[in-house]
């Protein structure tokens, strides 16, 4: 492990509060001298590393920003500047974004800028900026800012040009790269037939699919999208004209750019991502560059995770309570966390059950066998919403926990999901009421928390203090899988199975994506993971986990 990676200079900042609270993480760790990342600095990162890595696998908001407004001649055009200008800094953020979110009304869409401030920065005040004709770029595509570009398309695309700096061609010609190697993968694969076609329509479509892949591999990939800003779109083209711009203003955003994706398009697939503007609703994930940091050098470390960091590290996040509380805590759900039961934090309502842990279990006594709980669909049928009394009341006298067994089911009539159903097991707890776990909540606010957990993570000498879980178990499974495909040796196959390795691969992959994501409380999860696992361990012909 190199130094980069036990003390990392750079490093992406999310939080569930948005903007404001991932600005100042991002900040806080940055420190003097430091600063946040641009999408140049991005595109820095991903040409020094390959799919897979947190820089390709991560979408990012960057200090480079967009705006859009009209000259002094009466034409418009497009300025983007890289960490300079009117929304460098977060009160020029709020500022920008504020003509949206301060909207009473809700009819004010995007961010705006004074127009003295938008002819500031065409003038050069605030540092090198790039210009961008905006009537002749809209010349350039039947539909400017929406469409899927070809690798071709986007190097002279003088907006990518512009969003991605001065690594913009190299930046291109790499994703293409990768984009043809999968390409080439992928014509060789033959997906399964999910859909329950006929013999002869699933041959047809994989013969399409094949030679769609094939065409790509060889020739001009369709690699990206330079999108604008889907709830304040800059043009109506074809169908009408551009959108007004309010006399005195010019429409302002910063820039995102996704994170790698199979993206399905025009009866196609493609290894795509897009560069667009930022909303304000929409997820923030800002890089904090310390003083003489370099993402081409380093990469982008993914930042803390307040969730994981709460599940592995949980011994260090108890906190006493005082007076000491001898009250029982009332009927609760479990969760366990490696061998570790836990009573979870109540929750208010018909609503999915928290999944937070709070207070350890020191005794556990099953009571009866499982019993079918039964509720009504609360809302959308992919979230499992009820009410605790809803459990308690088919709960055995002397129980006061629930834990359910396998995976939720929905119900269904004349093609609507009705009732949900679940086997509930019942027990008899007694917990340790002297302390009770941080929430995950009050962990993502205690920037100097998550970073000793996060030191903790990246020091080899403290691998072996922390407790490894299930899960944890299964994705180490997983990549040790991925890793013997290429060298048989490691002995997780069998050399006498006539094995499909594309198959294995893709769906170990498909699986240790959605175990890299655990969301426990959503139906759907636990039945991808299912249908992954019972998959991939038909096409070993034993069960690996």
């Amino acid at each position: 492990m190199g130094k980069e990676a036990l003390s990392p200079k750079t490093m992406a900042f999310y939080h569930q509060d948005g903007l404001p609270a991932a600005w100042q993480q991002a900040k806080e760790f940055a420190g003097k001298g430091g600063r946040l990342a641009t999408l140049p600095d991005v595109v820095a990162a991903r040409l020094a590393t390959k799919p897979g890595g947190t820089p390709w696998e991560t979408y990012f908001t960057t200090l480079t920003a967009e705006y859009l407004g009209i000259t002094k001649g009466g034409t418009r055009i497009l300025i983007i500047a890289h960490g300079i200008g009117p929304m460098c800094t977060l009160a020029g953020i709020q500022k920008a974004y504020s003509w949206e979110y301060k909207d009473k009304g809700r009819n004010r869409r995007g961010g705006r800028i004074t127009q003295h401030e938008f002819r500031k920065l065409e003038a050069g005040d605030y540092g090198e900026v790039t210009i961008v004709d905006f009537e002749t770029y809209c010349q350039r595509y039947e539909y400017p800012f929406g469409g899927m570009l070809r690798a071709s398309q986007a190097l002279s695309d003088p907006v990518l040009k512009a969003r991605h700096g001065p690594m913009h061609e190299a930046y291109v010609l790499t994703h293409a790269a990768f984009a043809r190697e999968w390409h080439r993968e992928q014509s060789m694969h033959r997906p399964d037939n999910t859909y329950g076609l006929s013999e002869a329509e699933h041959t047809r479509m994989c013969v399409r699919r094949g030679l769609q892949h094939w065409r790509d591999s060889v020739n001009d990939p369709f690699i990206i999208t330079a999108n604008g800003p889907a709830n304040c779109c800059y043009t109506f083209k074809p169908v009408a004209g551009h959108r007004e711009i309010e006399e005195g203003y010019a429409i302002a955003h910063l820039i995102t750019t996704g994170a790698l994706a199979h993206v399905h398009h025009d009866r196609a697939i493609s290894l795509a991502n897009d560069v667009t503007c930022h909303e304000w609703l929409d997820g923030v994930r800002l890089v904090g560059i310390k003083a003489g940091g370099n993402p081409a050098a380093s990469g982008i470390h993914k930042g803390p995770n307040p969730r994981n960091l709460l599940r592995k590290h949980w011994r260090s996040l108890l906190k006493p309570i005082f007076p000491p509380n001898i009250d029982p805590v009332g009927f609760r759900a479990l969760m366990q966390i490696g061998d570790t039961w836990f009573t979870q934090y109540p929750k208010a309502g018909e609503r999915m059950d928290t999944w937070e842990p709070e207070h350890v279990v020191t005794a556990k006594e099953k009571i009866g066998e499982p019993v079918l709980f039964r509720t009504t669909v609360g809302g959308y049928h992919g979230f499992f919403k009820f009410g605790t009394e809803e459990v308690r009341a088919i709960a055995p006298p002397n129980a006061n926990a629930y834990f359910f067994v396998g995976e939720p089911q929905n119900e269904w009539h004349d093609g609507n999901p009705t009732h949900q159903t679940c086997l509930a097991q019942f027990y008899r707890v007694e917990t340790d009421t002297t302390k009770r776990l941080m929430r995950v909540d009050e962990l993502a606010h205690n920037y100097t928390k998550m970073m000793e957990l996060v030191e903790k993570d990246n020091t080899p000498e403290d691998e072996n203090q922390t407790e490894t879980t299930p899960l944890e178990n299964m994705k180490q499974t997983l990549k040790k899988l991925l890793d013997s495909l290429g060298n048989p040796r490691l002995g997780l196959l069998e050399p006498s199975q006539p094995l499909k390795f594309q198959d294995i691969y893709d769906e170990a992959d498909r699986l240790l994506a959605l175990l890299n994501d655990p969301q426990p409380g959503l139906m759907t999860w636990h039945q991808f993971v299912h249908e992954r696992l019972t998959k991939l361990n038909g096409l070993l012909g034993r069960s690996l986990i």
